[in-house]
């Protein structure tokens, strides 16, 4: 894609349903009123096609990749409108294995998957009594970083909990990072304390743009996301931010603030391999 330094965004915050299909309807509707702003590109959350908090539902539900209702109408709104879609995440059969994988995609405005990323970093934590998490008894580990053109400029892709891992940011500006996606399905408690905390970190550090589109509200089995999508500028400034309702954030960006930012403080250059 010829460069592009205005960029328009679109972020669709969802309180996300127990089934593909539900969510294929869900999507169809959001997409579709956004149209009027004209997006460049539109932003999903995580878990775009199923949420829950029973395993043995998500098993039972997860569509295999080829079948799933929420990517192929995805695919068939990004080749009408003629619209870049970053599908925060699916949750997928996995062929010829017993797990699944949470995988994104940036489809583009041909209709056709241009890139996708398997999740690295898996959500294991205790983080009470009541509530605890162990994705990768359920998951493939991703072991590929990604990186996507579009625009002209290249953009990294990141699932939620990688959030917290700064060497996977610090990589993808390493090889060229100007804006990062962080789909995410933050948990309320996290959310509160360490959301935009570490949103903002990863943006000053990476001097970045981030764009972070989350879940929020109640979902199957009594499983509850933060919300507050947000998109930060690599200065870490929040430029755009919804609360714990449903909401789409629409946002320009200018490539040209991040190029005066690593400019004036060119950190990502002074970094030393220690």
């Amino acid at each position: 894609m010829k460069f592009k330094n205005k960029i328009k965004i679109s972020q669709i915050q969802i309180e996300g349903l127990e089934y593909p299909d539900q969510n294929a309807n869900l999507i169809q509707n959001r997409l579709l009123n956004i149209i009027d702003f004209n997006p460049d590109i539109i932003s999903t959350p995580e878990c775009l096609n199923i949420i829950t908090n029973d395993s043995k539902h998500l098993i039972n539900n997860a569509p295999y990749q080829d079948k799933c209702p929420v990517l192929n109408e995805c695919k068939i709104f990004a080749k009408k409108y003629k619209k870049v879609i970053h599908i925060g995440s699916l949750l997928l059969k996995n062929r010829n294995t017993n797990s699944l994988l949470n995988r994104s995609f940036i489809i583009g405005s041909d209709g056709k998957i241009k890139k996708f990323y398997d999740k690295i970093h898996l959500f294991d934590v205790n983080l009470n009594s009541k509530e605890k998490y162990k994705e990768s008894s359920l998951f493939t580990r991703g072991n590929k970083i990604a990186l996507v053109n579009l625009f002209g400029i290249k953009m990294g892709m990141t699932i939620c909990y990688d959030l917290r891992f700064p060497m996977l940011f610090s990589r993808l500006t390493q090889l060229g990072a100007k804006v990062i996606f962080v789909p995410a399905a933050f948990t309320v408690m996290t959310g509160i304390s360490h959301w935009l905390v570490l949103l903002r970190a990863r943006a000053i550090e990476s001097s970045s743009f981030i764009i972070a589109t989350a879940q929020c509200g109640s979902h199957h089995h009594n499983r509850k996301t933060y919300g507050y999508s947000c998109l930060i500028d690599p200065w870490g400034k929040v430029l755009n931010i919804a609360k714990s309702k449903p909401k789409t954030l629409n946002t320009n960006i200018n490539i040209n603030d991040l190029i005066s930012i690593r400019k004036s403080l060119p950190s990502i250059k002074h970094a030393q391999k220690i």
